[in-house]
């Protein structure tokens, strides 16, 4: 049981951290580009693009683990089993717990990557991380 749900947490943390970086990322953008913006109208931006990339990211997921399945499923289907018994099957059963999990942690990122990009990106300037460059020697070579 724990290495399923370990797994289960594994799969989707890779959407889940590409979501985060989405929002953080276009927060700091908008916050650049208008240095002025109040906390709120940057946490309503992070918001607004939170609830614009969640739908696809779920859709990702949901296609990403289907993928894995459909053949087995449209086997099943096609030596006439009915669906409601493909449905209880274990193997499609956990994809579709796989799927519902990530979206759950999906729709929660969102809006706390927002409030929390919100409270950092409008604090004091002194308060605010620079990022640090580092320089890989990866110049274009001629």
């Amino acid at each position: 049981m724990i290495p399923f749900i370990a797994g289960i947490f594994v799969a989707s943390s890779g959407a889940v951290m590409d979501l985060a970086m989405d929002i953080a990322a276009s927060m700091h953008e908008v916050k650049e580009n208008h240095p002025a913006i109040t906390r709120r109208d940057l946490v309503l931006s992070g918001l607004t693009v939170g609830r614009h990339a969640v739908g696809t990211m779920t859709t990702t997921l949901l296609l990403a683990y289907s993928g894995g399945y459909t053949g087995m499923l449209l086997t099943f289907l096609a030596r006439g089993v009915p669906f409601e018994n493909v449905l209880n099957m274990v193997y499609v059963s956990s994809e579709l717990v796989h799927t519902f999990v990530g979206s759950f942690g999906l729709v929660l990122v969102a809006p706390l990557t927002a409030i929390a990009g919100g409270l950092i990106l409008s604090g004091s300037p002194k308060s605010i991380p620079v990022p640090m460059v580092i320089n890989l020697g990866l110049e274009e070579i001629s």
